[in-house]
This record gives structure tokens, C-alpha cells and sequence, in this order.
């Protein structure tokens, strides 16, 4: 049974299936700036399960079982109202999750091209519910994520309903929680 269904396509954990690590294999990025995120999926996600630092989950269709997308999710926070003391840096703390990876399979979109919107499907129907499930067992606020500088990018999440901070916020979180392999992202949350 899958973990998450909608009409179209179902989700599930990564390792759920026995064709997981030969259909990661086939997984292309539309543009080759999304190339991280292939390589992610086919030489980094296994390892991460194992250790517990991120949880990936890949969406295929209902009827095929094809590969449609992918997302990875882990534990965070955001720190917001940086002040100096006299002891150091205080803050206060939003828990959070992020949205670690998230790409969809140009494989699948070449052969489908008739379907839309199958990122912002994959986000209502899959991403949005589980995080609110987490939300509804353990503390969490707000959703974000470290977006590639591309202003397409950029565009599309903010029609999934992200948002940036304002230039100086933006720059002061930057530098208490960027990480280093996300050098040149854009920090985006959305509020839950």
C-alpha cells in the first residue's frame, strides 16, 4: 500500500519497491543546471536513508509504475531576529522541514507530454500533506527551501506558494543557515 495516492500517481519511501535503484538510473533533469539533482537521487540517496539525514520519496504513476518525480525532506529550522549579547548571537528559532530535493523526470514528461503541471501536483498531493502530517505529531512551522538562482525557479516556487525574505534578512540568514553545497541559493519558506 502506498504511503500517499491521488488519482494519478502514488508515493512512496525510497527502497519501497525493488525497481527503485534501476528506475533512479533513468531519472534526467529537462535543464543540466538540475544535474545535482540527478546525481543526488542516483549516488547520494541511499546512504542518506541509511544514516537517517534525509528521507527521499519518489511519486510514480498509478497505471505504469513509471518514475514521475522525486522530493527529499529532513528536519530543520530557520532563525529569525538575530541580536549581539553580551554572551554572543541570540535568535529565536522557527522548527521546520526542508524541502531538500524536489525535481521531476524529464523521461517521463517527453513521453506524457499531454500532462501539466506535474510539479505542482506532486507538491499539493504529496509534499504538502506529508509535511502537514509531521506537523500534526511534531512542532513544525514552516516549510523552506534553498532554490537554484534561476528566476524560472524562482517564479515556480512562489506559484507553489513560497516566499523570499526581504534582501537584508535575506543576506543576515544567509550567512546562520546556508549550507555550504547550496552555495548561491535562494532561501524560500512558506509558512505553515
Amino acid at each position: 500500500m502506498p504511503l500517499l495516492q491521488s488519482d494519478t500517481f502514488y508515493c512512496d519511501h525510497l527502497g519501497a519497491s525493488e525497481d527503485d535503484r534501476r528506475d533512479i538510473l533513468n531519472f534526467s533533469a529537462r535543464d543540466e543546471r538540475g544535474e545535482g539533482l540527478v546525481s543526488y537521487l542516483q549516488h547520494f540517496a541511499f546512504s542518506d536513508e541509511e544514516e537517517g539525514t534525509m528521507r527521499t520519496y519518489l511519486v510514480r504513476d498509478k497505471r505504469t509504475s513509471k518514475l514521475v518525480g522525486y522530493f527529499s525532506l529532513k528536519a530543520g529550522l530557520v532563525s529569525l531576529n538575530e541580536t549581539k549579547t553580551e554572551m554572543g548571537v541570540a535568535f529565536d528559532v522557527l522548527p521546520g522541514i526542508e524541502l531538500a530535493n524536489f525535481a521531476v523526470n524529464d523521461g517521463y514528461i517527453k513521453k506524457n507530454p499531454d500532462l501539466r503541471g506535474l510539479g505542482i501536483s506532486i507538491f499539493a498531493k504529496f509534499i504538502r500533506p506529508l509535511v502537514k502530517n509531521v506537523s500534526e505529531r511534531v512542532g513544525v512551522k514552516v516549510i523552506y527551501l534553498f532554490a537554484l538562482p534561476f528566476d524560472g525557479l524562482i517564479r515556480r516556487y512562489s506559484q507553489y506558494g513560497f516566499e523570499r525574505l526581504e534582501s537584508d534578512d535575506e543576506t543576515d540568514l544567509h550567512k546562520r543557515l546556508k549550507p555550504r553545497y547550496d552555495e548561491g541559493c535562494v532561501f524560500m519558506y512558506q509558512m505553515l
